[in-house]
């Protein structure tokens, strides 16, 4: 049987051999030098503690419960474009090639999100639920980089936040959509509950640190006037 140190470095391996070339990316609005989450947030329930076993049947019975077709979408849902977490919520499609400026929008913010979160999950060193219990499988393309906080939950609410200001029409949904995207890592053995907790806190101190950001501001101005053109929407 495969022990939890060997299931590890197995995945470790397979990471470092999966890895792509180096692409052209969006520059950060902030970096953790901007914003601190380690002074902000909560820490985590201990590895091994109580909490942690709580913790963990939680993820068991979310995975559990979870039917093919939610294991399914848990799968889509490790995708972070911005048609995936919110193109249904929209009811429409939100291709790159056709929105241009708010692309560039939402892939700042996911880079944002990337580079103030990553030392974060350094420094709480949570093991992920999967790696933590031989029990919980890892359903979905698995991570091992720490577990709090999410990664995905802090995109998904940065990124609500900005779009549900860009379309309050559909502010309901988004949020809906935001929830239920956040949960597919807790049903794919990513993440717990605890780690969603902390990436809304995350993502919300993100959004709000944007605010000061003139770079931000701009580039929010311009998709906002493409995407609601885009949705028929009045300006």
């Amino acid at each position: 049987m495969m022990t939890v140190r060997r299931r590890v470095l197995v995945l470790l391996a397979l990471s470092a051999l999966a890895a792509s070339p180096a692409i052209a990316r969006e520059k950060p609005y902030l970096t953790a030098q901007d914003l601190d989450l380690v002074a902000i947030l909560p820490p985590p329930a201990a590895n091994g503690s109580d909490a942690d076993r709580e913790q963990q049947a939680v993820v068991l019975a979310a995975q559990r419960a979870a039917s093919p077709e939610r294991i399914e979408q848990a799968r889509r849902d490790v995708d972070e474009s911005l048609d995936t977490m919110f193109g249904a919520a929209l009811g429409k499609s939100l291709p790159a090639t056709s929105l241009p400026a708010t692309t560039r929008l939402f892939e700042r913010i996911g880079e944002t999100e990337e580079v103030v979160v990553a030392p974060t999950k350094k420094a709480f060193q949570r093991l992920r639920p999967y790696l933590s219990n031989l029990e919980i499988k890892p359903l979905v393309r698995p991570s091992v980089s720490g577990s709090y906080p999410s990664g995905h939950t802090t995109h998904v609410n940065v990124a609500a936040i900005v779009l549900g200001s860009i379309v309050p029409e559909k502010r309901d949904a988004i949020w809906l959509r935001a929830k239920d995207y956040a949960w597919s890592r807790v049903i794919g053995g990513m993440h717990y509950p605890n780690d969603l907790d902390g990436g809304v806190r995350a993502g919300t101190a993100i959004a709000v640190a944007l605010q000061s950001r003139p770079e931000f501001k701009a580039d929010f101005d311009a998709a906002k006037r493409e995407l609601r053109q885009y949705l028929g929407l009045a300006p």
